[in-house]
């Protein structure tokens, strides 16, 4: 009997131990910053995607798409380097879902293209979405002095978290002691999911009209500025 009593307070007694939250008076707060930029890169991902009876006849034909869309870029001024190509992947085409014949085949290649400046972006953009047989196209942007700006953004995040907990702790008639914990990733039991820098992620602001040099009449966009922003979480101690 003593020893299933003893059991059951080491059971108790573990569990306390496990747990999470601090044993001292805390405030947790997070902090956020914002910073919205011109872009200055993006990158486009895209399938080149082709049909055949024959398998040969449909991966030759994601060549020969291929081998077009870089002479497009060469006249461009742009290389080879600014491409990025996965492995051509081939499926077959059955005739249908209860006849599984074989009626001809798809070859595709997803493609990453990236680039260092804005110049070329529409007409690029252009070309892809006129070429019938490219799909999937996808349009990410960014910043080359991202890491710069990240920086002043954790400072401006921290700042900002400090703000708002000595505004929380004087509303409880607390001050604040010394920061407990501050991290860019989760790690505190229960409160991991909230706890951490979010890496800083980029979302785009308005979307202004612009102009190629395709002949097209249309009305592509492109994100006039991309806002990039940080939260950090942190707990700070309260005087007793």
């Amino acid at each position: 009997m003593l020893r299933l009593i003893s059991s059951v307070v080491l059971l108790f007694s573990s569990v306390v131990a496990a747990s999470p939250l601090p044993d001292f008076p805390f405030v947790h707060v997070t902090g956020q910053a914002k910073l919205d930029v011109t872009p200055d890169k993006a990158q486009i991902r895209f399938q080149l995607r082709q049909t055949g009876t024959t398998a040969e006849q449909a991966t030759r034909g994601v060549y020969q798409q291929g081998d077009k869309f870089l002479a497009f870029l060469q006249n461009k001024g742009l290389t080879a380097q600014v491409i990025d190509a996965a492995q051509i992947s081939k499926e077959a085409l059955f005739k249908d879902y209860q006849d599984r014949s074989i009626i001809g085949y798809e070859a595709s290649q997803p493609i990453t293209l990236t680039l260092e400046n804005m110049e070329y972006y529409v007409a690029i953009m252009d070309y892809l979405f006129t070429q019938p047989q490219i799909f999937s196209i996808h349009s990410s942007f960014d910043h080359s002095q991202r890491e710069q700006f990240e920086l002043t953004l954790s400072e401006k995040a921290a700042a900002n978290a400090k703000q708002r907990a000595a505004r929380l702790a004087a509303a409880q008639g607390a001050q604040l002691s010394s920061v407990f914990a501050i991290t860019e990733n989760g790690g505190f039991g229960s409160l991991a999911d909230d706890f951490g820098f979010g890496s800083a992620h980029v979302s785009f602001g308005r979307m202004e009209k612009m102009a190629a040099d395709s002949g097209i009449t249309g009305a592509l966009l492109a994100p006039k500025h991309i806002t990039l922003q940080k939260s950090v979480n942190v707990i700070y101690k309260l005087q007793p």
